[in-house]
Parts: structure tokens; C-alpha cells; sequence
């Protein structure tokens, strides 16, 4: 089964301990491209069917799911 990329938003209160979070996103299966640690965002990605887990982790506020779309090429009849 392919992965799901993924952002994860670590809440306020959560930030001092970013790098336990990410600890536990990445025990749960979560392969972590980029930590944001201004931000406290962590992107990656991980088997759909970790998700729910991931949302359960200490410290994880939300989980946004990558959107993919396409554009149609130049010159195409549909633009």
C-alpha cells in the first residue's frame, strides 16, 4: 500500500516538546521529511492506516492530508 503524505500541527502547549513529538510520529510509522519547529509543523508520510494512531499521540492537534490536483497542459482544449 503506497503512504499518504501528510502535515502534522503539534498544539501550543506542545511545542517545548517538538522533538518527543516527532519521536512518537515516527514510531507510530511516520517517515518526517521536514520539522517547521517556528511553526510546529511536521510533514512526512505514513500508511493510511496509522492515522487514526497518529491523531492520538500526545501533543498532535490536527493532521491534513496532502491534496493532489492537475493541471491540464498548455494548448489542451480544457484549461
Amino acid at each position: 500500500m503506497s503512504k499518504t503524505k501528510i502535515s502534522v500541527l503539534v498544539d501550543d502547549e506542545n511545542l517545548h516538546r517538538l522533538n518527543d513529538v516527532v519521536k512518537q510520529v515516527k514510531d507510530v510509522g511516520m517517515d518526517v521529511d521536514r520539522v517547521l519547529e517556528s511553526s510546529g509543523v511536521v510533514t512526512g508520510s505514513v500508511d493510511p492506516n496509522k492515522l487514526k494512531i497518529l491523531k492520538q499521540v500526545k501533543g498532535v492537534s490536527s493532521i491534513e492530508e496532502e491534496r493532489e490536483f492537475q493541471i491540464a497542459p498548455p494548448g489542451s482544449e480544457v484549461q
